[in-house]
């Protein structure tokens, strides 16, 4: 079944009906960011009910040297009354999973599991994706997701927008290593973010034999397309790809999905390389797109340490419906 036949997306205020939705528990990062806790915070006025809330407990987050930073991250306290905190960190996106199995959480076929993935790193909610779908046997997830209002610049310039800091190394997301065996070419997939060193430091430790590059568009706001192309000025030049970039919905992770599987068709030899870099419903595509594939590789320049907070306000928040196993065929 392709994605396109299992298409939902709506939005977070489309979801009044008569009878609630109802799901077993809800997998929240905990951050200082105002979107982080925006879903579970509206979740009674959109008539979502989350028996459980499982949020991951960042110590890098939750030991912020600013005081209204850590006041922002604990805000959670008061908007629900059956909060676990499962400790992690940002280094080890396995360490997350570990915990939900240490505190005895089990998920089957017929759990009904929420994922808001507005505070989660890419390797974290792809590394959760794919424990629901290969050890729990998950065969759909809904995604929550709040859009960021507009993004910290420190410096008032476009080129200022850091959510990575220090220095970076290539990491392969956990349970997405790919499968080289056979492949002729060496294909490495952007999507494009704001902070333009880290597509740059992925493509010259990758060396692959070409690049595609994708941008957002329509983006949350019509500057934010310019904003990416212009901060990845150094990868367009060098990759010769500044006339050839493609371009998806940055808010549907549907279409980004159907545009890697038709890049397949036309590849069916390459060994696929995707660094999730822009927005995150486009990463949510690219996961869905390597949970089908498993001879994808998902590429992530892992930095010293993120900034606390990156985004100011919160836009619209959206929900999709994931399918996963047999839902998810190219």
């Amino acid at each position: 079944m392709a994605a396109s036949s299992v298409y939902q997306m709506s939005r977070l205020t489309d979801l009044r009906v008569s009878n609630a939705v109802r799901y077993d528990c809800i997998l929240l990062a905990g951050g200082s960011d105002a979107r982080a806790y925006e879903v579970l915070r509206k979740a009674s006025e959109n008539r979502l009910v989350f028996d459980k809330v499982l949020l991951f407990d960042f110590e890098e987050r939750r030991n912020a040297s600013e005081e209204k930073i850590r006041d922002a991250y604990n805000r959670y306290a008061g908007l629900h009354s059956d909060i676990t905190l499962l400790p992690c960190s940002l280094k080890d996106p396995s360490g997350g999973l570990k915990a939900i199995i240490g505190y005895g959480f089990k998920f089957n076929q017929t759990s009904r599991v929420a994922v808001d993935i507005s505070a989660f790193t890419r390797p974290y909610f792809f590394s959760i994706l794919k424990y629901l779908q290969d050890h729990c046997g998950l065969l759909t997830v809904d995604v929550f997701y709040t859009e960021p209002m507009s993004y910290v610049l420190p410096k008032g310039l476009l080129q200022s927008y850091r959510a990575s800091l220090g220095s970076l190394f290539v990491m392969e997301v956990p349970g997405f290593p790919g499968l080289t065996t056979a492949r002729k070419d060496n294909i490495l997939v952007f999507t494009l973010g704001f902070d333009g060193d880290l597509s740059v430091f992925i493509s010259e430790e990758v060396t692959p034999n070409s690049v595609i590059i994708v941008n957002g568009f329509p983006a949350y706001s019509p500057k934010f397309k310019d904003i990416s192309l212009m901060n990845n000025e150094r990868l367009l030049n060098s990759s010769g790809a500044k006339e050839n970039i493609s371009y998806c919905q940055a808010n549907n992770p549907y279409d980004l999905f159907n545009f890697l599987s038709a890049i397949r068709k036309k590849h069916p030899d390459a060994f696929f390389n995707i660094a999730p870099l822009g927005p995150k419903p486009m990463a949510l595509g690219a996961c869905m797109f390597a949970l089908a594939d498993s001879s994808v590789r998902v590429v992530y320049p892992m930095p010293e340490k993120y900034a606390s907070v990156s985004t100011d306000d919160c836009w619209h928040s959206w929900r999709y419906v994931i399918p996963l196993g047999a839902g998810l065929r190219l």
